[in-house]
């Protein structure tokens, strides 16, 4: 395998493990600041055929969120922005996914709050069982209602993963 080819991987189906991937998110507060936090991945899997991915699906835990600041937590699980009372859950699936340089690119939907909207990933594997998949979801399609000074329009993704490998 050359230094700018994605690995084939084996066939079948790769669960993600929980405790050991993260959802990390950055966006904007503010115009100047950043504010950072994870949110857990409850549940993921990928689905291999003949060393090409098929299909990604992982599910998130909003109620878990955690920018380590108690109060911004609770106002982003508020009704107007996650509305993770009500929704738990973030899922994402991916709808294509093709070889790219030295991995691969991700393209797919982003659900939350009884909408969707697209999310395209770059995925780099890290190891034998660990990719880092990055990218920026635009929020304003989710319909998320805060002023774009207070909270940015564009939210940066780093997901961290470890795969089990299909048995």
């Amino acid at each position: 395998m050359s230094p700018h080819t994605a690995p084939a991987l084996r066939t079948g189906t790769w669960t993600v493990r929980s405790g050991r991937t993260t959802a990390a998110f950055e966006v904007r507060n503010f115009g100047f600041n950043r504010v950072r936090g994870t949110i857990p991945v409850r549940t993921g899997t990928v689905e291999v055929r003949d060393g090409a991915v098929i299909t990604v699906r992982a599910e998130l835990d909003l109620g878990a969120l955690d920018t380590r600041n108690a109060r911004r937590d609770a106002d982003l699980r508020k009704p107007n922005l996650l509305d993770s009372g009500a929704q738990p859950a973030m899922t994402f699936t991916a709808t294509g996914a093709r070889r790219q340089d030295a991995g691969w690119e991700v393209t797919g939907e982003l659900r939350l709050r009884g909408t969707s909207c697209p999310l395209t990933l770059t995925v780099v594997p890290e190891g034998a069982t660990r990719v880092r998949a990055t990218g920026t979801l635009d929020r304003a399609p989710l319909g998320m209602r805060a002023p774009r000074p207070m909270i940015g329009r564009y939210v940066r993704i780093v997901v961290e993963a470890e795969l089990e490998p299909p048995s």
